[in-house]
């Protein structure tokens, strides 16, 4: 895409104008909704027209930030889909094992803090060009969008949602305001799309609660790259969980971690992602397509 850095609201702005018209090019109508989340918090999602759509697909558009190389090497070790260990371990070392260090403590403590703590700081650096998280999954949206439209199958919705990379805040608010309407029909199948054109080989599905459409995306997705794995995770990857009571998903292309059965994104949230392999998303938004038009 021609905006690389989606961190400040000027650059977003430029993005979403140019996703607009490509949506509007296709022969959607679109249109902005601007929601606040907290005092001076702003989300502005763009999604398109749609009356009681089978499928709403999501994507989130701004850019990440930048995270401390130690916590890429935890994720490599153990994966995304072990938060809730990755918090325990960092908890249990801080804690217990800092203090038994004795005289030595204030130094390497210091040492310690410095390099768990002060790193902190890139959240607000912004981790352009990031190419993998999320403009590959802006990409899928367009490509299923434009393919749709093609076969005159007017049974989806796409929302671009913002703030994913500061708490969910823009996918949170548009769950509010769409159940607030009544605009999620019933047996809707919710798909989030992030980090689908990276390094990773490996299709991955995170829920985060129960979906009964798991397990016929799961076999659409096996049929074309002859593997798919699929995890359960209670705290959130994507934006997928705020519409968790609906069975959404996520999909994802991951590497296997180190310690077995774990997964672990490749590149996000530093400067090297920049890699995206278009061959890679255009084969999932075929399996996608595909799922969308066979659907009874």
């Amino acid at each position: 895409m021609k905006v690389k850095r989606r961190f400040f609201r000027s650059g977003k702005e430029r993005f979403l104008r140019i996703v607009e018209k490509e949506l509007n090019d296709l022969g959607y109508e679109c249109r902005k909704r601007s929601f606040w989340s907290m005092i001076f918090f702003r989300s502005v999602n763009l999604e398109t027209k749609a009356e009681k759509p089978r499928y709403i697909f999501i994507a989130h558009y701004d850019t990440g930030q930048i995270v401390p190389f130690w916590a890429h090497w935890l994720m490599r070790l153990i994966g995304i889909n072990r938060q809730i260990l990755i918090g325990v371990i960092l908890v249990v070392f801080m804690n217990h094992f800092i203090p038994f260090m004795g005289e030595n403590y204030p130094t390497i403590g210091s040492i310690i803090s410095a390099l768990f703590f002060i790193p902190l700081l890139g959240f607000f650096i912004p981790a352009s060009p990031n190419h993998n998280d999320n403009t590959s999954g802006v990409i899928a949206l367009l490509q299923i969008a434009r393919q749709l439209k093609e076969k005159s199958n007017d049974n989806a919705q796409f929302i671009f949602v913002d703030n994913e990379e500061w708490g969910l805040f823009g996918s949170l608010a548009q769950k509010s305001y769409m159940k607030r309407h009544n605009l999620i029909p019933e047996g809707c199948r919710i798909i989030s799309i992030d980090c689908v054109g990276g390094a990773g080989d490996i299709p991955l599905l995170v829920r985060n609660g129960k979906s009964n459409y798991e397990k016929p995306v799961r076999e659409a997705i096996l049929s074309e790259f002859n593997e798919c794995e699929s995890v359960r995770m209670l705290l959130p990857a994507s934006d997928n969980f705020s519409f968790r009571r609906y069975g959404a998903i996520n999909i994802s292309f991951v590497k296997r971690t180190l310690l077995p059965k774990g997964y672990y994104i490749q590149g996000i949230h530093s400067f090297s992602d920049r890699n995206i392999d278009l061959e890679k998303i255009g084969r999932l938004s075929n399996v996608l397509v595909d799922l969308a038009i066979n659907d009874e």
